[in-house]
């Protein structure tokens, strides 16, 4: 199998897997000065799923964070806010391994939903 070298003089491949490493950091960078459609479609991705996570999990924390003043309403959303940060997280966790293992594997793999958005982009 015969790899393709990108516009930044590395493997297409290499590339993919680059644009989840550093999550929606790494995929903006990739998605401004590569011209590869396959590894901008990931950086694309990359940027859409771990933007939307960190957002979420900025959201959350802020949220958390306001009603820890206010005494009874903290004791009440506490425990679910939490939660939802923990599976936030753990979401987080699970995709980035995830994508990178199928960024190597599979140069067209699309997540379900997030390629939509993703399509708009590319």
């Amino acid at each position: 199998m015969m790899h393709r070298m990108t516009t930044l003089g590395l493997d297409e491949r290499l590339e993919r897997v680059l644009a989840y490493l550093f999550f929606w950091v790494s995929g903006i960078l990739l998605f401004w000065f590569e011209k590869n459609r396959n590894v901008r479609w990931h950086a694309a991705q990359s940027m859409i799923t771990f933007g939307a996570l960190s957002l979420l999990m900025f959201g959350v924390n802020m949220l958390q964070a306001m009603l820890s003043w206010i005494p009874l309403l903290h004791i009440l959303t506490d425990f679910g806010l939490g939660l939802l940060l923990r599976i936030l997280w753990w979401t987080w966790i699970i995709l980035w391994g995830w994508l990178m293992v199928m960024a190597w594997s599979k140069p067209d793999y699309r997540l379900p939903f997030i390629s939509r958005w993703v399509q708009y982009i590319v």
